[in-house]
Formats: C-alpha cells, sequence, structure tokens
C-alpha cells in the first residue's frame, strides 16, 4: 500500500461509498418514466438514512481544523468559496438544465422541482449551501460544552425530520436535520482517525453486520413505512442514520487496506466534482430512455445502476476537460478578504500591499493547506 499520499485513504473511499450512493438516488428519480427505475426506488429510504449522514460526516472530520482559526479565516477559507460554487452552479444547473434541457424536449414540470426549490437552498446543490452554512454557525457554537452542541443540533434534525417546522424531503429541511452529523464529525472524527489503524478486520465488520441486521429487521416489521412524524419513525430513522455512519466509516477502513479499492480512494478525493456536474451527464441519460420506443423488462434493473456509472465516469471527464478554468471549482481570488492590516506594534511600517486580496501564489501555511483540502466534501 502507498503510505505517502497526503489524504487519508479510508475517508476518501468513504466519500466515494457516499457518492455512489447519491448518484445512484438521483438516477432512480423517474423524471421519464417509472419503468427505467424498477424496484430501486424501495431502498430509497433505507439509502435516505446512509449517504447523507456518512456524507455530511466525512465532510466534517477535518473541519475542526478550519474551526479552531478566526472567524475571518473560516469566512475566507469556507463560507465565501462554498457560497461561490452555490451561486455559481445553481444559475449553471437552472439555466442548461432545467430550462435549456427539460424545457427544450418538453419533458415532465416535475423536473423543474426536482431541481430548484423555490427560495432557499435548491434540490441540485443544497449539499453546497449546507456545508457553507455548518462552517458558519459551526464557528460561533464550538465553544459551548460538546452536550450542549449535540443536543441543539440534534433537537433541528427531530424538529426538521419530523416534519413540525418544515417539509423533511425539502431541501431547508435536510440542511437542518443533517447538521448533528457534521458537528459529530468535528469532535470525534480526530479521535476515529487515531483509532482508524489499532482496528482489526474482524472490528470493522461489527458495525455493518449490526447495521444490517436492524434494517432486515424494520423493513421486515415495517417500521420503516411509519409517519415521519411518529416517534418510532423518528426513533428509527436517527438510529439507522448514526448506525450509517458508524457502519460507512468501518467499510471504507476494511477496503482501505486492499489495493483492489484504490478506484474508490480515487473517486472519493474527487466527490465534489462528481457532486456538481452529476446533473449533466443524469439528463444526458434521461433523455436516452426518454427516446427509446419501449424498455424491455430483461434490462429494467441494469438501467439505474448503469445510469450511475455513467453519470461518475462523464462527470469525471468534463471535470478533466474543464479543470482549468479554475473558477469553476475554486474560489476566484477576487473573492478572498483582503489581508488584515498589520498594527503598529508589529511593525513600524505598513507593507504596501496590505489590505490587498491575496495572490493567487501567496504561500499558504502547511496546517492551512491540509485543512483546506481534507474538509472539502
Amino acid at each position: 500500500m502507498p503510505s505517502d499520499k497526503p489524504r487519508e485513504r479510508w475517508i476518501d473511499i468513504a466519500k466515494g461509498i457516499a457518492i455512489i450512493l447519491v448518484v445512484f438516488l438521483h438516477a432512480t428519480f423517474p423524471v421519464v418514466t417509472d419503468a427505467h427505475t424498477w424496484r430501486w426506488g424501495d431502498w430509497s429510504v433505507v439509502l435516505e438514512s446512509f449517504r447523507m449522514p456518512l456524507f455530511f460526516f466525512t465532510a466534517g472530520i477535518f473541519a475542526s481544523r478550519v474551526l479552531s482559526m478566526r472567524l475571518r479565516d473560516v469566512v475566507d477559507l469556507r463560507v465565501l468559496k462554498f457560497t461561490w460554487l452555490y451561486v455559481l452552479w445553481s444559475i449553471l444547473t437552472g439555466v442548461l438544465i432545467v430550462w435549456g434541457v427539460f424545457h427544450a424536449v418538453d419533458l415532465p414540470s416535475q423536473a423543474t422541482d426536482l431541481l430548484l426549490d423555490a427560495g432557499g437552498p435548491n434540490g441540485a446543490t443544497w449539499f453546497i449551501f449546507a456545508i457553507a452554512l455548518y462552517f458558519f454557525v459551526g464557528w460561533f457554537v464550538r465553544k459551548l460544552p460538546l452536550a450542549v452542541q449535540l443536543g441543539l443540533a440534534f433537537v433541528l434534525t427531530m424538529l426538521c425530520e419530523s416534519g413540525l417546522i418544515v417539509d423533511p424531503a425539502s431541501s431547508w429541511g435536510k440542511v437542518g436535520k443533517y447538521f448533528f452529523f457534521f458537528l459529530l464529525a468535528v469532535e470525534f472524527g480526530p479521535r476515529l482517525r487515531q483509532l482508524a489503524p489499532r482496528l482489526r478486520a474482524w472490528h470493522t465488520l461489527i458495525a455493518p453486520a449490526v447495521y444490517a441486521a436492524l434494517v432486515v429487521a424494520v423493513r421486515k416489521l415495517g417500521w420503516l413505512g411509519t409517519e415521519s412524524g411518529s416517534a418510532q419513525h423518528l426513533a428509527v430513522w436517527f438510529l439507522l442514520s448514526v448506525l450509517a455512519v458508524v457502519a460507512g466509516c468501518s467499510v471504507a477502513i476494511l477496503l482501505a487496506r486492499w489495493a483492489a479499492f484504490d478506484w474508490l480512494f480515487w473517486l472519493g478525493s474527487r466527490t465534489l466534482y462528481v457532486y456538481l456536474l452529476q446533473w449533466y451527464p443524469l439528463a444526458a441519460g434521461w433523455l436516452l430512455i426518454a427516446s427509446l420506443a419501449g424498455i424491455p423488462s430483461v434490462i429494467e434493473p441494469f438501467l439505474v445502476p448503469l445510469l450511475t456509472a455513467f453519470t461518475i465516469t462523464v462527470a469525471l471527464v468534463i471535470h478533466r476537460l474543464t479543470r482549468r478554468a479554475v473558477f469553476l471549482y475554486e474560489q476566484p481570488p477576487w473573492l478572498h478578504l483582503p489581508r488584515r492590516r498589520p498594527s503598529t506594534s508589529d511593525s513600524g511600517t505598513e507593507p504596501a500591499d496590505a489590505g490587498k486580496p491575496a495572490e493567487a501564489g501567496t504561500q499558504t501555511p502547511p496546517a492551512v493547506k491540509t485543512a483546506e483540502r481534507s474538509s472539502e466534501p
């Protein structure tokens, strides 16, 4: 195994697992026809409690490094970056996909609802919106006792998932109910990173086995089908979500020890690009399916997995072809906050470039570089 990689393998593998599940879910959307979804939609309830808790947990594992900085640096390194990406890609997705593709071929009107919600975070890029908001709010609550932080986040999760304050399936509902898992990673992520190398293979199988057994039990008992506002649903959903984080990380730690899963490690280091670009190959796949006169029943079970693989592959190809346009994936230099002017006690004279935005080639401390790179989704 290569041991000199700048990123910890199991964390990126966990991200790779999460992004595959995210794209897989979106591939099951019946935008064109129900035929191509086969029975994959039946698993959406289970996957809903697995993919996003794991995704937000892995996005927050390194967040403690950034949250320990000044608020000014948190805004500069994280809030402005993800706000830029959210606004830019919301516009691109709205114009090119919703208005450019769906309306041009007169696909069902619900396609608009799938991608763009009215006001607030939209259905296409709400994850990016959430990350920007989580870093901002996380800085303000970071000095509260851990029990208070997680307690408040837990209450918010229950209120959002119950539907008491917002529709749990809406973008605002999802932004509200996953903050708990981000904060959980901020506190326990560093401890898990220390524990991971000491775990044996059989240790990593315990949580996945418990999670799988619980999923089978609740599906058999029909507990996953209860109304979202019931205490039973909330308890089962939250328990499955927490276990999903442990199970997902455990599987990732196990797979990280095998060179055969280097591709998953590689994919996990590029989840941001896949998330931003997924709607374009998905739209192409939906258009292709819509052009079919009929879908033979024998190939229906394979359409969603094939569409998932196609979407991820094409998204990575698009990124490779467009990566020189850095502003598509990174914070532009002009969006950085101006440098803080040094006080007279620090220096008798003021440098000529004080107050100017940081140049693209400006050296960044190694700790900050690591925090920037590793805490991305």
